[in-house]
């Protein structure tokens, strides 16, 4: 019963990170922490509990607290070792240890806390309904700044760029970069309207439902023009870049993708030409460019002094102002920073990561038994494409709202695809 009460603490600190990710970085961090800690509670609870009835022994220890298998186990411990390397290594050991306990360990048990606590189809299905909640609540509640000068939940002042709750426009892109390929996709294609005779139960076919796509096309429209009114090109282009993913498997919205470029290319054109405030001073679109080459300029300086295992995690901010080169401050890019922190070594790690949840994700969505939780995955697929070509134009990892998120995206195609087998 104790491990069962965990498991349901587990998924409950889920549904909480989700509503509370981009409300709060306080409480992000807290059920983050809640839902690792009932993580290792309960493996702890199994192997006490083994050792009390004779069926474990200390040599067991480790794998008693072996996360649940699954295709990323090895590509994410691989990611992790190389992590505490750079921290053997690190210019700045302290600020190291406290990004490898506090970045890398937290994020990667957030994604095996999400797959062993959203275990069943039911909980799936709830953490969606809150994600969705949240979500109409932070777009709300950007249109309301857009309009009123200020949004209602934290108060922040509107500059010219919406980015509701959030402490930055870019921050706000990233979160809608996710979400709205996801809308695009589940209002516009998704799902079979029918179970046909012989066919393995389609739990979320209520997805066809037509009350229901009517909701999600409305989510996403507007998440559609929130992501317009954050003015962030970077997340621009992601979702630009993200569509095609979702015409991996169908001509036809493939065809509507090309279609919808189109015409988001028409706005960005126009929109691009606009002046858009600052501290109060004016700039244009086209300095974005020039300005992000300034930025990575310093970073790949760094990773050519540090090219193997980096200058250590977490010491981008202290190790640049030993440089001259370009502009100071972070590179604007997930991935140099990456390579300059952990080395080309760590980010080919990371990416490796990645490359397998892509590939095996893609792979299985031949062998989704659930017609209906087929394209769950895909969207989400496309969402997690979209944040990580965003990515290489902010520093989404290095945000704790933006890198819990990402955890949890890449937990959330695990888990569809894990609970569709079981």
């Amino acid at each position: 019963k104790f491990i069962i009460w965990c498991d349901k603490v587990m998924a409950f600190s889920m549904y909480a990170l989700i509503y509370f990710l981009p409300i709060s970085i306080a409480l992000t961090e807290t059920f983050s922490g809640l839902a690792i800690f009932l993580y290792f509670l309960k493996r702890g609870t199994l192997f006490f509990y083994g050792l009390k009835t004779g069926s474990s022994k200390w040599p067991s220890f480790f794998s008693s607290f072996k996360p649940a298998a699954n295709y990323l186990n090895k590509p994410i411990a691989v990611f992790l070792i190389i992590n505490f390397l750079t921290v053997i290594t690190s210019q700045f050991p302290r600020a190291s240890i406290e990004g490898f306990v506090g970045k890398a360990l937290e994020g990667v048990f957030i994604y095996f806390a999400f797959v062993e606590g959203i275990s069943t189809k039911k909980r799936l299905k709830n953490f969606l309904v809150i994600f969705a909640i949240s979500f109409l609540l932070i777009c709300v509640n950007g249109l309301y700044q857009y309009f009123f000068g200020h949004d209602f939940i934290r108060g922040h002042i509107f500059d010219g760029r919406v980015f509701s709750s959030f402490r930055a426009a870019n921050d706000f892109a990233a979160y809608l970069v996710v979400t709205t390929p996801v809308l695009f996709y589940l209002a516009l294609f998704s799902f079979p309207r029918e179970e046909k005779e012989g066919d393995r139960p389609a739990y979320f076919l209520f997805f066809s439902s037509g009350k229901i796509r009517l909701i999600l096309f409305l989510l996403f429209i507007l998440s559609f023009v929130c992501l317009i009114l954050t003015y962030s090109r970077g997340a621009w282009i992601a979702f630009l870049l993200c569509l095609p993913v979702l015409g991996t498997k169908s001509w036809k919205v493939f065809l509507f993708a090309v279609v919808f470029i189109g015409i988001f290319l028409f706005v960005f054109y126009h929109q691009s030409t606009r002046a858009v405030p600052s501290d109060n001073n004016y700039w244009r679109y086209f300095e974005w460019e020039n300005n992000r080459l300034k930025y990575w300029t310093r970073s790949i300086s760094i990773i050519q002094d540090y090219p193997f295992l980096g200058s250590g995690l977490n010491t981008y901010s202290s190790i640049q102002w030993e440089y001259n080169t370009g502009w100071g401050g972070y590179p604007h890019n997930s991935y140099l920073q990456m390579a300059a922190e952990t080395g080309l070594t760590g980010l080919a790690a990371f990416l490796w990561v990645i490359i397998v949840l892509l590939k095996n994700s893609f792979r299985n969505l031949k062998r989704i038994r659930d017609p209906s939780a087929r394209p769950l995955l895909l969207s989400f697929l496309a969402g997690l494409a979209g944040f990580l070509i965003h990515s290489f134009f902010d520093t989404n990892f290095y945000s704790v709202q933006l890198g819990s998120f990402m955890w949890l995206m890449m937990g959330l195609i695990v888990a569809v695809q894990k609970i569709d087998r079981s």
